[in-house]
Protein backbone atom coordinates (compact mmCIF):
# COMPACT_ATOMS: atom_id res chain seq x y z
CA UNK A 1 0.00 0.00 0.00
CA UNK A 2 1.20 4.15 -0.26
CA UNK A 3 1.32 4.05 3.51
CA UNK A 4 3.87 1.37 3.37
CA UNK A 5 6.10 2.78 0.75
CA UNK A 6 6.13 6.02 2.26
CA UNK A 7 7.01 4.17 5.98
CA UNK A 8 9.60 2.02 4.37
CA UNK A 9 11.38 4.93 2.30
CA UNK A 10 11.33 6.51 5.68
CA UNK A 11 12.71 3.89 7.68
CA UNK A 12 15.80 3.68 5.07
CA UNK A 13 16.36 7.86 5.61
CA UNK A 14 16.46 6.50 9.69
CA UNK A 15 18.70 4.34 9.07
CA UNK A 16 20.91 6.21 7.00
CA UNK A 17 20.49 8.89 9.95
CA UNK A 18 20.94 7.31 12.82
CA UNK A 19 24.40 5.44 11.40
CA UNK A 20 25.89 9.00 10.48
CA UNK A 21 26.05 8.68 6.72
CA UNK A 22 23.88 11.82 6.63
CA UNK A 23 22.91 14.59 8.71
CA UNK A 24 19.15 15.52 9.68
CA UNK A 25 18.88 18.24 7.55
CA UNK A 26 19.51 15.89 4.46
CA UNK A 27 17.11 13.30 6.04
CA UNK A 28 14.45 15.98 6.53
CA UNK A 29 14.87 17.49 2.42
CA UNK A 30 14.98 13.59 1.53
CA UNK A 31 11.45 12.77 3.24
CA UNK A 32 9.80 15.56 1.60
CA UNK A 33 10.85 14.51 -1.34
CA UNK A 34 9.38 10.80 -0.27
CA UNK A 35 6.21 12.72 0.08
CA UNK A 36 6.51 14.73 -3.27
CA UNK A 37 7.22 11.43 -5.01
CA UNK A 38 4.76 9.34 -3.51
CA UNK A 39 2.07 12.25 -4.38
CA UNK A 40 3.06 12.17 -8.02
CA UNK A 41 3.75 8.19 -8.40
CA UNK A 42 1.82 6.35 -5.58
CA UNK A 43 2.28 3.08 -7.19
CA UNK A 44 5.82 3.76 -7.37
CA UNK A 45 8.06 -0.11 -7.77
CA UNK A 46 9.48 0.02 -4.07
CA UNK A 47 12.84 -1.28 -5.15
CA UNK A 48 13.59 1.91 -7.39
CA UNK A 49 12.01 4.32 -5.19
CA UNK A 50 14.49 2.95 -2.14
CA UNK A 51 17.11 2.90 -5.00
CA UNK A 52 16.35 6.79 -6.25
CA UNK A 53 15.98 8.06 -2.53
CA UNK A 54 19.20 6.20 -0.98
CA UNK A 55 21.15 8.06 -3.92
CA UNK A 56 19.26 11.76 -3.57
CA UNK A 57 20.03 11.30 0.34
CA UNK A 58 23.97 10.41 -0.41
CA UNK A 59 23.74 12.97 -3.66
CA UNK A 60 22.50 16.05 -0.65
CA UNK A 61 25.79 14.67 1.63
CA UNK A 62 28.14 14.77 -0.85
CA UNK A 63 27.27 18.48 -1.61
CA UNK A 64 27.26 19.38 2.12
CA UNK A 65 30.61 18.06 2.64
CA UNK A 66 32.11 19.38 -0.79
CA UNK A 67 32.26 15.76 -2.64
CA UNK A 68 31.81 15.12 -6.05
CA UNK A 69 30.31 12.12 -8.17
CA UNK A 70 31.93 10.76 -11.10
CA UNK A 71 30.03 11.93 -14.36
CA UNK A 72 27.29 9.61 -15.85
CA UNK A 73 28.38 7.58 -18.60
CA UNK A 74 27.15 9.93 -21.47
CA UNK A 75 25.85 7.25 -23.23
CA UNK A 76 23.24 5.88 -20.37
CA UNK A 77 22.01 9.74 -20.55
CA UNK A 78 21.36 9.85 -24.35
CA UNK A 79 19.57 6.71 -23.94
CA UNK A 80 16.80 7.85 -20.97
CA UNK A 81 16.80 10.84 -22.84
CA UNK A 82 14.82 9.08 -25.68
CA UNK A 83 12.58 7.78 -22.44
CA UNK A 84 8.61 8.78 -23.03
CA UNK A 85 9.42 10.01 -19.56
CA UNK A 86 12.21 11.69 -19.56
CA UNK A 87 10.18 15.00 -19.82
CA UNK A 88 8.30 13.65 -16.63
CA UNK A 89 11.23 13.17 -14.95
CA UNK A 90 12.87 16.28 -15.64
CA UNK A 91 9.69 18.10 -14.35
CA UNK A 92 9.68 16.59 -11.19
CA UNK A 93 13.41 17.16 -10.44
CA UNK A 94 13.24 20.51 -11.18
CA UNK A 95 10.51 20.52 -8.66
CA UNK A 96 11.79 18.69 -6.19
CA UNK A 97 15.15 20.86 -6.20
CA UNK A 98 13.69 23.80 -5.80
CA UNK A 99 12.48 22.64 -2.59
CA UNK A 100 15.92 23.00 -1.23
CA UNK A 101 18.85 25.77 -1.43
CA UNK A 102 21.74 22.88 -1.63
CA UNK A 103 22.80 23.43 -5.27
CA UNK A 104 23.09 20.37 -7.18
CA UNK A 105 25.78 19.75 -9.65
CA UNK A 106 25.11 18.86 -12.88
CA UNK A 107 26.30 15.20 -12.17
CA UNK A 108 24.45 14.56 -9.93
CA UNK A 109 21.38 15.64 -11.44
CA UNK A 110 22.00 13.45 -14.23
CA UNK A 111 22.18 10.74 -11.83
CA UNK A 112 18.69 11.52 -10.48
CA UNK A 113 17.23 11.92 -13.55
CA UNK A 114 18.08 8.47 -14.62
CA UNK A 115 16.62 7.40 -11.35
CA UNK A 116 13.57 9.01 -11.70
CA UNK A 117 13.05 7.72 -15.18
CA UNK A 118 13.25 4.23 -14.30
CA UNK A 119 10.62 5.09 -11.70
CA UNK A 120 8.17 6.85 -13.84
CA UNK A 121 8.37 4.11 -16.48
Amino acid sequence: SIMNLEESLNQRLEILLSSGVITQSISDYSKTVVKLLINQKPEADSDRAAMFITHLAMAGQRILEGKEEKPLDGQILETVKQEPVYGSALDFLTYMLNQTDLEFPDTEKDFLTVHLCNLFM
